[in-house]
C-alpha cells in the first residue's frame, strides 16, 4: 500500500480547477509534498466553491475539470513521482436544486416507486407518504405564491417536478401540489417533523443509504473508476460516522479501492481510540490539531473570549461539559 509521508491540499473550483491543479504539481514538490490532496471532485451543486453537496456521484464535476481534468492531475502528480489522494463524501448528496440532482428529482417525482426510493433515508409513514421540503416563508403557507411552468411546480426560484398525470391546463397550482408525492411546508417545521435523514440539521443536504449494497455501488461507480484506471492512489472519507455503519463501509470501500490508503474525517474525543476493526489508516487529526490549537493559543486570552461569548449568548454563559 502507497502511503504519504506529507499532503498538500487543494480547494478545487471552478476558477482553480483539476487542469490548473495539474500544473501546480511541479511546485507542490518543490514544497515538499509528497501526494496531492484534492477536496471533493464529484458533480456539485452549480457553483458550490466546497463540493461537499454532491448532486451526481457518478461523474467528475464538469464545473471542476471533469474526467479529462483528473487524467491530466493524475499523470502530472505520477510523472513527479507523487500520490493523488481525493475528499469523497458517503453521507449525503446535495439537494437545494433539486433538477441538478437525478436521484432526488427522481424520488420527488414518484415517490416511493422511484428507482430511487431506498437511496435516500425516508421515513413515509411520518409525512403521509410524501417527503417534506421546509422551503415555504412565513405568510406563504396558503401557497398562493406557487405556479405551475414548462411542466414544473415553483416557489419563487424553487424548482420541483410534477408526477405524471398530476397537471392539466386549468388546475390550479395548490390543487397540483396536492397531487405530488412531496409536501412544501414552512421552513420553521424543518427542525421538528423533517421526514428524511439529513446531514446534521442542514435541510439540503440529505443523508444517502450507503449500507445497502446496490446503493453503495451506485454511488461509487466513479470511484471505483477510479483505482480500477489507477488515476488515484488514496481516499479521504468525510463524516464516516454519518453512515449507519462505518465499519461495514469501509469493509466495502476497501474492496473497492484495492486496500488502498484511507483516511478518515473522524473527531476523536480524549480518552476516545479509533476501533482497529476499521480499514483505515487512521483519522485526519483533528485530536492532533487539538493539542496544537492549545499550544499555539495564548491562555492569557481565555477570559476576554469567554467574556465575548456570554456577551453573544447576551449573558447567558454555557459550561463546556454541559454544552458538548
Amino acid at each position: 500500500m502507497l502511503t504519504p509521508t506529507s499532503t498538500y491540499r487543494l480547494q478545487i473550483t471552478s476558477q482553480q480547477d483539476l487542469f490548473r491543479a495539474a500544473e501546480l504539481v511541479p511546485y507542490l514538490k518543490r514544497l515538499g509534498a509528497d501526494w496531492v490532496y484534492l477536496s471533493p471532485i464529484l458533480r456539485a451543486t452549480s457553483g458550490s466553491d466546497h463540493g461537499y453537496d454532491v448532486t451526481d456521484p457518478t461523474e467528475i464535476d464538469p464545473e471542476r475539470g471533469g474526467a479529462d481534468g483528473l487524467t491530466a492531475l493524475s499523470k502530472a502528480a505520477h510523472d513527479a513521482a507523487m500520490g493523488v489522494v481525493v475528499d469523497i463524501v458517503p453521507n449525503h448528496q446535495g439537494v437545494a436544486v433539486p433538477r441538478e440532482n437525478p436521484w432526488w428529482w427522481s424520488l420527488l417525482t414518484d415517490g416511493k416507486n422511484s428507482p430511487h426510493a431506498d437511496s435516500f433515508d425516508v421515513d413515509w409513514a411520518a409525512g403521509n407518504g410524501k417527503i417534506l421540503i421546509p422551503v415555504l416563508g412565513d405568510g406563504d403557507e396558503d401557497l398562493s405564491a406557487l405556479t405551475v411552468e414548462d411542466g414544473t411546480l415553483r416557489y419563487y426560484e424553487n424548482v420541483y417536478p410534477l408526477a405524471e398525470g398530476t397537471y392539466q391546463d386549468g388546475d390550479s397550482p395548490q390543487g397540483v401540489h396536492a397531487k405530488q408525492n412531496y409536501e412544501l411546508v414552512n421552513w420553521r417545521r424543518g427542525d421538528s417533523e423533517l421526514n428524511y435523514r439529513r446531514f446534521f440539521t442542514v435541510t439540503t443536504l440529505a443523508g444517502v443509504r450507503v449500507e445497502d449494497q446496490k446503493v453503495f455501488d451506485d454511488s461509487h461507480v466513479e470511484v471505483r473508476r477510479w483505482f480500477d484506471e489507477k488515476l488515484v492512489d488514496g481516499l479521504r472519507i468525510d463524516h464516516p460516522d454519518g453512515v449507519r455503519d462505518p465499519e461495514d463501509y469501509l469493509a466495502k470501500l476497501a474492496d473497492v479501492t484495492g486496500g488502498a490508503w484511507t483516511t478518515v474525517e473522524k473527531i476523536l474525543e480524549p480518552g476516545e481510540t479509533l476501533p482497529r476493526q476499521w480499514k483505515t489508516a487512521g483519522t485526519t487529526g483533528y485530536d492532533s490539531l487539538g493539542w496544537i490549537d492549545r499550544v499555539l493559543t495564548n491562555p492569557e486570552g481565555h477570559y476576554e473570549l469567554a467574556s465575548l461569548d456570554t456577551k453573544l449568548r447576551e449573558g447567558d454563559p454555557v459550561r463546556w461539559e454541559e454544552l458538548i
